[in-house]
């Protein structure tokens, strides 16, 4: 009954989560300038974030408030709020065209990243594939 609350609250500009493509294998460089914040992986259907060593070892900057603990590995079968505001609604005409010219799929949240998550103005960080 939760999951099913959850899939009708939990839905971002359209897109419903999880709606992670399965097998596919992705990795994401999360930066604020020059330095490496850290690593989010897609790899056998599950969503992992880790903070970098150079992060770890900087001091100036805070966690990220969704992943408080710099020493763990975090891991969810849906992607995290924090990246998943990086895909911008779905409803445009420019949108789909960029969608249409990577051929990916508009419900696939690695493929989404991919083109629209490097910068967002809801946050300073950069999300490149690595």
């Amino acid at each position: 009954m939760i999951k099913k609350i959850k899939k009708l609250i939990w839905n971002v500009d359209g897109i419903e989560f999880p709606d992670n493509p399965v097998g596919e294998e992705a990795t994401f460089r999360l930066t604020f300038g020059t330095l490496l914040i850290g690593i989010l992986t897609y790899h056998q259907d599950i969503w992992t974030f880790e903070y970098s060593n150079e992060f770890r070892k900087n001091g100036k900057i805070n966690p990220i408030i969704d992943f408080p603990d710099i020493t763990k590995e975090y891991t969810s079968a849906e992607l995290w709020p924090f990246f998943a505001a990086r895909i911008p609604a779905l409803n445009q005409p420019y949108q789909f065209k960029k969608i249409a010219r990577a051929k990916a799929n508009r419900n696939d949240s690695v493929a989404l990243l991919k083109i629209f998550g490097h910068e967002t103005i809801t946050n300073p960080f950069r999300l490149d594939p690595a």
